[in-house]
């Protein structure tokens, strides 16, 4: 439930648009119409980095499948931890590791460079289906990683922070 509500919330954070997503102009497309230079693509393998509100450290690495399904004006993609999901147009990442359902990773994270910085929320579905309004509400236009974990934390959500690193 938590995957769907979540993607429709996030995708609806308008205000984070902004011009361009820092990446090349798309040359060619993978087939699922992925640009061939986008940051994220197909078969790549990610490392979900991150401290949770508690002090946990965490590190999830995923390899990406061959699919990539549309989402808005972005992209699904298949992974083993659950969603991954990029939206270019408003640089966000959004992943989530459900592989332990009673302790899933919320990475909210915004593109930076060659990977992704943000927020980290942490618990069961059903408490992070109740922390989404609430980051939905908090998030103006950050702008930049930095400006959403601020944005997060000052609307009383308690997060801790991910990062979004390709494996070399």
């Amino acid at each position: 439930m938590t995957r769907h509500l979540v993607l429709a919330a996030l995708l609806t954070l308008t205000p984070l648009a902004h011009a361009g997503s820092g990446n090349a102009a798309p040359r060619a497309v993978t087939p699922f119409g992925v640009p061939a230079n986008a940051l994220i693509r197909p078969g790549q393998t990610w490392v979900l980095g991150g401290v949770t509100v508690s002090g946990e450290r965490i590190r999830r690495e995923t390899t990406l499948g061959a699919y990539a399904r549309p989402q808005g004006a972005g992209w699904d993609f298949g992974s083993p931890l659950g969603i991954f999901s990029w939206q270019p147009k408003i640089r966000t990442v959004v992943v989530e590791d459900m592989t332990d359902e009673s302790d899933i990773q919320l990475c909210i994270a915004i593109e930076e460079q060659r990977g992704a910085r943000g927020v980290l929320i942490s618990g069961t579905d059903e408490q992070i289906d109740l922390l989404i309004g609430r980051i939905n509400a908090a998030i103006m236009n950050p702008g930049t990683p930095d400006q959403l974990i601020q944005d997060v934390r000052t609307a009383g959500v308690n997060a801790g922070t991910c990062t979004l690193t390709l494996k070399r």
